[in-house]
């Protein structure tokens, strides 16, 4: 799961914006004491030299920080050297949510198979896309990442305060209320019938079954 991220550029707000509707936490550099710490670092095209510098004192030669480069269309001809590097992801800085998001899970690594399934509720893990039935659920991404959460751990109970450990990071300042609305909304958009499959077990936290 996406839990952080080094922002090494000040341009390109509203691509930036994506990052804060996915509730990705954006770390500063000088807060940073290991790399640990952050998932990837985002910077620009014409930032990269920079961008490498800054990374130096962070990065060990066995597990460099995964980069993320935001090129405008009309400079993507000099990225081909680029591309070559399994550690780097061009996207273009009108890319949309999804996008970022693939590109991103391409970089961790983090797609051991492309669905994942429960009943009649398939989830792309390439995609970010879920399905219930032959319906397309227009998800968030946290709404995602706790649907996909659940499927995993089926038949567990897991407390407020544990989700939001395992779901949205240890660093994560919103309170257990912000479960229990991610938890509402993901049941409205599941219906009526599916939304059971989220069972509230009472005075400790939720079960899916």
């Amino acid at each position: 799961m996406i839990k952080a991220y080094i922002n090494l550029d000040k341009n390109h707000a509203s691509f930036l914006q994506l990052f804060k509707d996915a509730e990705i936490k954006k770390i500063t550099l000088k807060s940073i004491k290991n790399q640990n710490e952050i998932d990837i670092a985002l910077t620009s095209l014409s930032k990269y030299g920079e961008t490498k510098k800054n990374l130096s004192d962070l990065e060990s030669a066995s597990k460099p920080v995964p980069e993320l480069i935001v090129c405008e269309d009309e400079s993507f001809d000099q990225t081909v050297d680029l591309i070559k590097n399994p550690r780097i992801e061009i996207i273009s800085s009108k890319s949309g949510l999804i996008e970022v998001i693939a590109r991103i899970q391409s970089l961790l690594g983090d797609t051991n198979s492309e669905k994942m399934e429960f009943k009649d509720l398939v989830i792309n893990l390439k995609t970010y896309e879920a399905k219930a039935g032959e319906v397309l659920l227009d998800l968030t991404f946290m709404e995602y990442e706790l649907l996909k959460f659940f499927i995993e751990n089926q038949e567990n109970v897991w407390s407020r305060e544990q989700l939001l450990e395992k779901v949205w990071g240890y660093d994560y300042f919103g309170g257990a209320r912000t479960v229990d609305v991610h938890v509402r909304r993901l049941r409205a958009k599941l219906g009526e019938n599916r939304s059971e499959w989220i069972k509230t077990v009472h005075s400790v936290g939720y079960k899916f079954n």
